[in-house]
């Protein structure tokens, strides 16, 4: 076999067998579709066909001169090189499509997805047998092509998706990402109008349209496309409509009957400092019945630059695996079961994940791991992070710093292809912040799971937000960022049905849940942490510190006023960090790679 890299140059030398045209939906709304044929595919054989539902335009092209921009990337080269046929569709409402979008991930795109499929499945050069493959936005249309009910739909690669776009990206605890939500709404809307003078090129027209006038007639209708960050900022609770669907109906959860009665396979990337993709990731395996693998990094949104702080400053290097290896992974997986070939991916383990500090990746198949133990650690009397709960009942006074921030290139700025950087030295941040700080540890301690938090508190407002980073402190003062949790408190009633229930605290986000605070009375704040693994080393201290802001990231809330805040500690009212720790001896020990 050929290393990747050969086949994917090998492909760029031989040409690609190309179609661009529309296909109709059932409504009738033309859908903009390339083909990519693979080169070496003898005219009459039949293959299995992959393909990627994208939001920001399958191809480009000059924009003077109509030539069309090369759109095929490393992994797409291999995959043709493999012998996949691969389709291109702009997503109704974008691109050369025809149609209005409703809502992001809206249902009718889901529903357009089937209807691609039938058409690919009646192509001469398609044996029945369809792929899904994607990462961010494509990554979540392939998990929602699995719900349009076609049964050619086997294997569908999901790469750093939104499970459910209300808590992850769009408003994580109940708060607005205005930051990421006004650039990506800005990008989107140049996208939609076609704006040649920002864009510098066009999308690009399908064969049939030499003069251009689909295009423009397609691009008139995008203009009825909702303006997504004035959307996004109105749609304060999950239960409210965002365009024609609520937050809730646009959610992997909502198709959960559908997406598992597919019984399609699925290989999941994520990462534990992309936004929530590691939490969505996570869910799905624990709660979704289909066959999955997952690779959990410590990287950027995508997998191309490593992330972990315990060796990340302000330097780039490559994710862990690389490029390299994520094409392998995705192209056996695809051989197995479209192909059926004997490659051992029925073998490869449910979960391989990356180990902060440690550096290296395990493998589980269950998750949380084998061995894992929720302990406590209770916010004591001078900033002390405790194991014993304190008798003695204190407060901690802290007026909200509202230019504490996790920076510009932090888990959220990455949705906009940015490296994670800056996150190993929270020192001068911290403060800025009300921080508990335990003992130095007196042995290793394996983390491996999702970490929550108990807070009672008192504020002088009604609303407000409370954010709660996990760090980890080196003997030499050096804090490093391991991840974080928060909540809006106007949300902190707890969902006593959730959806998706695995024992630890969650909330609605539901408009009839709203509960605001009373100035001044102590209120309960349950929330979870982002999972992560971490392998913490004997004399480094664990943190954890509290703020009510991150000002390059969220919304300010309120937008105008100070705000004091009195977090309890000890007695019936004891505040309280809980860890997911592996213990020294496991039943199933996690395997190094």
């Amino acid at each position: 076999m050929l290393p990747i890299l050969a086949l994917a140059s090998l492909t760029a030398l031989v040409p690609v067998q190309e179609l661009s045209l529309h296909v109709p939906t059932k409504d009738g709304t033309r859908l903009a579709v390339d083909v990519y044929l693979p080169p070496a595919r003898a005219d009459d054989a039949r293959g299995p066909a992959l393909l990627e539902l994208t939001r920001y335009g399958r191809a480009r092209e000059e924009a003077q001169t109509g030539k069309p921009i090369p759109a095929l990337e490393g992994l797409d080269r291999a995959l043709l090189a493999g012998g996949y046929a691969l389709i291109k569709v702009d997503v109704r409402g974008t691109g050369a499509s025809f149609g209005t979008r409703v809502s992001e991930y809206g249902q009718q795109e889901v529903r357009d997805g089937y209807d691609v499929v039938e058409w690919v499945v009646q192509q001469p050069w398609c044996d029945g047998k369809v792929g899904a493959y994607g990462t961010s936005y494509s990554g979540t249309t392939a998990e929602l092509l699995t719900a349009a009910g076609h049964p050619a739909v086997r294997a569908v690669v999901v790469g750093w998706s939104d499970f459910d776009d209300y808590r992850s990206p769009s408003r994580p605890y109940g708060l607005f990402a205005e930051q990421l939500i006004e650039e990506w709404g800005a990008l989107v809307g140049v996208l939609d109008r076609n704006d040649v003078a920002t864009l510098g090129s066009s999308v690009r027209r399908v064969q049939a349209d030499s003069d251009g006038a689909l295009l423009r007639a397609a691009v008139a209708e995008h203009a009825h496309n909702p303006a997504v960050a004035a959307a996004v900022r109105q749609a304060e609770f999950r239960d409210q409509r965002v365009g024609g669907d609520t937050w809730a109906e646009t959610t992997a959860v909502h198709w959960k009957k559908s997406i598992e009665a597919s019984g399609a396979a699925m290989l999941v990337f994520a990462s534990w400092f992309d936004s929530g993709t590691a939490e969505g990731a996570l869910k799905r395996f624990q709660h979704f019945s289909n066959p999955q693998k997952l690779v959990i990094l410590a990287s950027d949104h995508g997998g191309a630059t490593h992330a972990s702080p315990y060796v990340v400053a302000r330097n780039l290097l490559p994710a862990r695996p690389d490029a390299r290896e994520q094409v392998e992974l995705r192209r056996a997986f695809f051989d197995h079961h479209l192909k059926g070939a004997a490659n051992g991916v029925a073998d490869w383990p449910a979960i391989r994940y990356f180990n902060l500090g440690a550096e290296t990746m395990l493998e589980s198949s269950v998750w949380p791991p084998v061995g894992v133990e929720r302990r406590r650690l209770f916010l004591a009397a001078e900033g002390f992070l405790a194991e014993d709960c304190p008798s003695t009942r204190g407060t901690d006074a802290y007026a909200v710093d509202f230019g504490v921030s996790t920076g510009t290139a932090n888990r959220w700025a990455t949705q906009m292809g940015r490296p994670v950087l800056g996150l190993d030295d929270r020192e001068d941040m911290d403060e800025r912040m009300l921080v508990y700080t335990g003992a130095p540890l007196e042995h290793d301690l394996q983390l491996a799971g999702t970490p929550t938090l108990r807070l009672y508190l008192r504020a002088d407002r009604a609303d407000c937000a409370v954010l709660a980073y996990l760090e980890d402190v080196a003997p030499n003062g050096r804090s490093r960022y391991l991840t974080e949790g928060g909540l809006r408190a106007l949300h902190r009633k707890l969902d006593t049905h959730a959806e998706l229930d695995d024992g630890l605290p969650e909330h609605t986000f539901a408009a009839a849940d709203a509960l605001a605070l009373v100035p001044g009375a102590t209120a309960e704040l349950d929330f979870r942490m982002h999972p992560l693994a971490v392998l913490v080393r004997a004399g480094h201290s664990l943190r954890l510190a509290l703020a009510g802001a991150d000002a390059d990231t969220f919304a300010r809330l309120p937008e105008a006023g100070a705000v004091s805040l009195s977090v309890l500690r000890g007695g019936a009212e004891a505040s309280v960090l809980e860890l997911p720790i592996v213990r020294a001896a496991a039943a199933e020990p996690a395997k190094a790679r």
